[in-house]
């Protein structure tokens, strides 16, 4: 068989939504800007999730589904939850007991990983990969990390775990080899270490992320811009990767496009469509590369703009800056009180973080946990530890990279993240008797805006409406 003819396509989608439910309660209240649907999860799926599902996509794509959009479809769409889970394994995988399926594992709070504290990372991968293990019964072999934002620790920490490879863009790579070729390739790490990695084909999901429906449909578009693409590549796989939305939610009815495309249309001129994490059992990797740290997807440089914001002369976004300060400060006392309250015990507190994900998942029940793992507590001591293990979950929650995706501090999601912090400082103060909530609206009230008149303390109050939390 000749180079030309081992032709290889592989689409990734990334599924995943920002959180909305209540922070303390889960209840989601009724969205009106989602009309005809209560709320965008009902919209969403019934527009892309259940149509993808439904059409079988996702037994032909590699795919990552962030653990809060499977929460809630496991009770809410369970036969779409079930087609998704279904969709990670083929029958031959299945008998032969393949390591291999279609699934990625993902952080589970969908936390931008570089920006993160190591222990935090740490957390969020452990979440993750224990979710997935959860839910697909087998270990993940690859991570797709949220925006794609990377930095070498996390590459390494990721190593640690066990993960074999994640997926970047070609524009993140510092010497991506000559020709079009989606990997996998190898990165080296510090220790010995080393993690595969994916190069995605930049121009052409940016073509399918935003134009999908000017490409002339999967037929049209296999012709004009893979066939090409296959005749000067001669071989080697190439890797599609864009969010799973963009299939039938950003663009009504193109989870058509992606049904044609990974059925007959790649086939038709010649390419061999594939997971990745068949590919990568195939095809390790040969080759070294180098990618350039603390980098994304996104159109900015570098991740500053997530971190601290910028200003130009269509927006002011500086208000990023100050609002992940404010969340770093509660997190902080929540992590301290946290630490003083378990060291009578001898128990190091962030393992215990670690292996909370057991209750997360529904696994164990809060007191079946600390029994475990803090044998003989009587019921008076148990009651400030789960409060405080609550509090340490919704401290990464409130990280979630939506908070700091959205541009406008009047939006959604940063008041969902400030209730999150909000419900972590209640339930401390209930655990600990102290007052914790002292330095918080001082904080937000330096969080603003020239692009709004809402301030940081006015989403404070408007948080503490909407969830009806108390802080004293």
């Amino acid at each position: 068989m000749s180079k030309i003819e081992r032709s290889y396509l592989c689409v990734h989608g990334h599924f995943s939504q920002p959180p909305r439910a209540h922070p303390l309660n889960g209840s989601i209240a009724p969205e009106p800007d989602a009309a005809p649907f209560q709320h965008w999860l009902d919209r969403i799926t019934q527009t892309s999730y259940r149509p993808n599902a439904e059409r079988g996509n996702f037994q032909f794509i590699s795919f990552s589904v962030s653990e809060m959009l499977f929460k809630w479809l496991e009770p809410n769409a369970p036969e779409t939850y079930a087609a998704i889970i279904g969709g990670d394994r083929t029958e031959q995988d299945r008998l032969t007991q393949s390591p291999a399926g279609n699934g990625l594992a993902t952080a589970y709070n969908h936390i931008i990983l570089p920006l993160a504290r190591n222990r935090d990372k740490r957390t969020q991968i452990h979440w993750g990969i224990a979710a997935f293990e959860h839910r697909f019964g087998r270990k993940p072999l690859g991570f797709w990390l949220p925006e794609m934002a990377v930095d070498l620790k996390t590459l390494k920490l990721l190593a640690e775990a066990g993960i074999q490879y994640t997926l970047l863009a070609q524009k993140q790579f510092l010497d991506l080899p000559e020709g079009k070729s989606g990997g996998p390739f190898r990165v080296e790490l510090d220790g010995g270490q080393s993690i595969a990695v994916f190069a995605r084909n930049d121009e052409l999901s940016s073509q399918i992320s935003f134009n999908i429906h000017n490409l002339g449909g999967a037929g049209h578009w296999s012709q004009a811009a893979l066939a090409p693409l296959r005749k000067s590549n001669g071989g080697g796989l190439v890797l599609l990767a864009t969010s799973g939305e963009t299939f039938g939610h950003h663009f009504a009815g193109e989870e058509e496009f992606l049904y044609w495309l990974m059925r007959y249309e790649a086939a038709r001129i010649g390419f061999q469509t594939i997971t990745l994490d068949h590919y990568f059992l195939a095809h390790p990797p040969s080759q070294t590369v180098h990618i350039e740290d603390l980098s994304s997807w996104g159109e900015h440089r570098g991740l500053s703009h997530w971190a601290a914001g910028y200003m130009d002369q269509y927006q002011d976004t500086t208000w990023k800056g100050a609002l992940r300060r404010a969340l770093d400060n509660v997190a902080s006392e929540v992590d301290r009180v946290f630490e003083e309250m378990l060291h009578p015990y001898g128990v190091h507190p962030w393992a215990l973080r670690n292996q909370y994900v057991s209750v997360l998942l529904g696994i164990q029940s809060a007191s079946e946990f600390l029994a475990e793992h803090i044998p003989n507590l009587k019921a008076e001591q148990q009651r400030p530890l789960l409060l405080l293990l609550q509090a340490e979950e919704l401290t990464q929650r409130m990280y979630n990279s939506y908070t700091f995706t959205d541009n406008r501090l009047d939006s959604r999601q940063p008041r969902y993240a400030v209730g999150c912090a909000a419900a972590a400082l209640s339930l401390a103060q209930q655990a600990t008797g102290e007052d914790l909530a002292e330095r918080f609206p001082l904080d937000m009230a330096v969080v603003t805006s020239t692009s709004t008149s809402v301030t940081g303390s006015d989403v404070l109050q408007q948080a503490l409406r909407d969830f009806d939390i108390r802080l004293n």
